[in-house]
């Protein structure tokens, strides 16, 4: 399974750098943002030249925000091909998910399991400090 992480800008590059500082070099997880010189056309043709590189290859994308333009190139993608997508990516997530995927885990039970961790995965810290010093 191939992981692309889509995002405005570098944000995704980011997370997939600082994925790889933590468990090593991920073989199999590109990064692509959208920059203000470029259009979603542009991107969509760039995702798409992924996605044909290799047809027999399950794809999940992860994209950076809900309804972004990022998140609409691919959604637009999905008309054409079946894809998994997931949307407000972040590292906890994109550790997941590869550590998920490396395990011989489906695309499927990636965004199962991913979607019931980000419900964990933002905390208050001052809110939890004080209820643990109750």
């Amino acid at each position: 399974m191939k992981i692309i992480l889509v995002s405005h800008g570098s944000f995704s590059k980011g997370l997939l750098e600082s994925v790889q500082m933590i468990i090593g070099e991920q073989k199999g997880i590109i990064a692509y943002g959208l920059y203000p010189q470029e259009t979603t056309d542009d991107l969509v043709a760039k995702l798409e030249s992924e996605i044909v590189k290799d047809e027999n290859e399950e794809c999940l994308f992860l994209s950076d925000l809900f309804f972004g333009s990022p998140f609409n190139a691919v959604v637009r993608l999905m008309q054409k091909y079946d894809l998994y997508h997931v949307t407000g990516v972040s590292m906890p997530l994109v550790l997941e998910a590869a550590l998920a995927r490396n395990s011989g885990a489906t695309p499927e039970e990636v965004c199962n399991k991913i979607v019931e961790i980000s419900r964990d995965s933002v905390k208050d810290i001052k809110k939890l400090l004080a209820e643990e010093v109750k």
